[in-house]
């Protein structure tokens, strides 16, 4: 129980140097807008550096993202199937597919997986 204490108050004590470094770090730096604006050789810039995004990476991104954490979340699953109940481990895998198969369905209908030029 002390340890466990003694343990906390050092982790708490680690975080507030950090913490406090942190903020001693950052208020060094200070904007500079000749360092932060766009450089070509010496010359003024030809175009602006802030170019339109096109919206189409973002969603392509989310979508990923969104995949990604469900892949994440079936090789636990995986990893628990000798030792679970088969009915239930069946059952929820079941279900997960189900989710992302309409999950995959719904994008496609409202055209977020159309790449539009």
């Amino acid at each position: 129980m002390m340890l466990n204490l003694i343990s906390m108050i050092v982790m708490f004590i680690i975080l507030m140097i950090l913490f406090m470094l942190m903020i001693l770090i950052n208020m060094k730096m200070k904007f500079n807008y000749n360092k932060s604006a766009p450089f070509e050789c010496g010359f003024d810039p030809f175009n602006k550096s802030r170019i339109p995004f096109s919206l189409n990476f973002y969603l392509i991104a989310i979508i990923f993202l969104i995949f990604d954490i469900e892949i994440s979340i079936i090789l636990p699953m995986i990893l628990n199937f000798k030792i679970s109940n088969m009915l239930y481990f069946n059952l929820m895998f079941m279900i997960f597919f189900m989710f992302m198969i309409m999950t995959i369905f719904y994008e496609w209908k409202f055209g977020s997986l159309n790449w539009k030029i």
